[in-house]
């Protein structure tokens, strides 16, 4: 399906500086039952970063989150501070309050079908951004996975919503979930996301793989909401790849993608201002990679080494540019770039000789150079969690500002200040009846655009308040915009409105 994508000319004031929504990595074991892999009060830990490396490791954060393979968590982007934490299953905050045991629809059963479990098997997991619009606001993306035969596929486990959730920032609450992007008739690889700053510095680039080598969805946050686009590769073969790594090196200007199942890396330039992929270079990395392999991987900050995992335990370097192997270290676990793209960790142990456990992360300090000379030193701390890198977070590079200088360099709104006092739009959230209200009975012509930029309502109204029910207009629960404007003197007035169906 092909959505539209459309923007209002409006400046927009933005503030880029120090943004640290992506400061700490939130990991877990279990939740709440204590094992003897999980002691009591070391089901949880906060890793926080600042530029230089690890700030911090709080080992008795109490998320009530298992994180086993995939997480998520985004910060205060003043402070760097945890303010929400996901693995794709269930939601908390900082607190530990658990706002959503399940941010699936309830009609996807949970896999291995308990009631009510934070361990889902996710490849790379949920992915948090900022609502480009409104600083109080955050958006957390999930794939819905369901496994079944599928016409034309066969046996596989694919994403069959692609979804968000819509969270408020100062009081740590959930606003909405299950909110639909792509659907059932849209599959796409199971989990895999990925995002880069727009060369404007304020929106995003969103990309979820589709379920075929030679298709992605690709499109933009902005402050009107998200809007996806199916769009095709020539020169890459049209087969089923089911299962996908997505990454951003830190500039933004290439994305790398690995596939397991044909053990092939894609490496693509990307355009931050258009959104369009080029110069695709495939590296064949069969010769390394036994077919089945969870290879658990990761980049280095500027995308020019390939870290990954193999089944004998070993971890590789991939060179792109010589396209030579080094092996790293003997170590089990995935390479988690860390979130300032300084270094990257890697979940190790020490066995004393009275052989208990002492739990560490070992550390590449330069993974931009190649071969041993990345700097690779062992135990670099000592952590009382299991630190679990079965699989790497994901998370978006929000220090990444825009492109001065770029034709996409000024910053292009779709909505206006809500500061604006003329008209009131309320109750906002709405489940279903929404009033507008303007400042003199006077013309006005008033729209609503679903997330998709399709309009939805359309009217002319004369009255100084006018009376809207959204349950009418059979929609999906989500964000919505309004605008209203008088056709005399053509004064804009658009604002986000959140409508609830439930």
């Amino acid at each position: 399906m092909k959505n539209n994508l459309f923007f209002f000319l409006l400046i927009f004031p933005i503030a880029l500086s120090a943004q640290r929504e992506a400061d700490c990595l939130a990991i877990g074991y279990c939740d709440f039952a204590p094992t003897p892999d999980c002691l009591p009060s070391y089901g949880s830990a906060i890793y926080k970063f600042n530029e230089d490396g690890i700030e911090y490791i709080e080992e008795y954060a109490g998320l009530n989150l298992s994180t086993d393979y995939s997480r998520a968590a985004f910060s205060d982007r003043h402070t760097g501070e945890l303010i929400f934490a996901s693995n794709g299953w269930r939601l908390v905050n900082r607190s530990g309050e658990v706002l959503a045991h399940k941010l699936w629809r309830d009609d996807i059963p949970h896999p291995g079908n308990t009631p009510d479990t934070t361990a889902v098997l996710n490849t790379l997991g949920p992915l948090f951004l900022n609502d480009p619009g409104d600083s109080t606001k955050a958006y957390l993306f999930y794939g819905q996975h369901y496994t079944q035969n599928y016409p034309g596929i066969g046996l596989a486990s694919l994403d069959v919503l692609f979804t968000y959730a819509y969270l408020d920032i100062p009081t740590q609450s959930l606003i909405s979930k299950g909110n639909v992007i792509l659907d059932e008739h849209e599959l796409t690889a199971r989990s895999d996301m990925a995002a880069c700053r727009h060369a404007n510095g304020r929106d995003w680039w969103l990309i979820k793989p589709g379920i075929y080598d030679d298709e992605n969805y690709i499109g933009i946050l902005d402050p009107k909401g998200v809007s996806l686009e199916k769009k095709s590769y020539h020169g890459m073969q049209h087969r089923v790849h089911a299962r996908t790594f997505t990454y951003f090196n830190q500039h933004g200007d290439k994305m790398l993608r690995f596939t397991p199942l044909y053990r092939e890396l894609h490496a693509f330039d990307f355009d931050r201002c258009s959104g369009e992929l080029s110069n695709l270079i495939v590296h064949d990395l069969s010769d390394s990679i036994v077919v089945g392999d969870w290879n658990a991987c990761n980049i280095s900050p500027d995308g020019s080494k390939f870290y990954f995992r193999r089944s004998n335990g070993g971890i590789l370097q991939y060179d792109l540019e010589t396209s030579e192997y080094t092996e790293i270290a003997q170590l089990g676990a995935a390479p988690q770039l860390t979130p300032n793209y300084k270094q990257i960790l890697l979940s190790s142990r020490i066995i004393t000789e009275n052989d208990s456990i002492i739990r560490t992360l070992s550390t590449i300090y330069e993974p931009n150079k190649a071969g041993l000379e990345c700097n690779f030193i062992m135990h670099t701390d000592t952590v009382l969690n299991i630190t679990n890198f079965i699989s790497p977070s994901c998370f978006a590079n929000f220090r990444l500002g825009k492109i001065e200088g770029s034709l996409c360099d000024t910053v292009v709104s779709s909505v206006q200040s809500i500061k604006e006092k003329s008209i009131k739009v309320y109750p906002n959230p709405s489940n279903g009846i929404l009033n507008v209200e303007f400042e003199t009975e006077q013309q006005h012509i008033v729209n609503i655009y679903n997330m998709l930029g399709q309009r939805v309502f359309s009217t002319i109204s004369n009255k100084k308040t006018l009376f809207i029910d959204l349950s009418s207009l059979n929609l999906r629960s989500g964000l919505l915009l309004l605008e209203a404007f008088n056709e005399k003197n053509r004064n804009m007035y658009r604002t986000k409105v959140i409508y609830n169906n439930n």
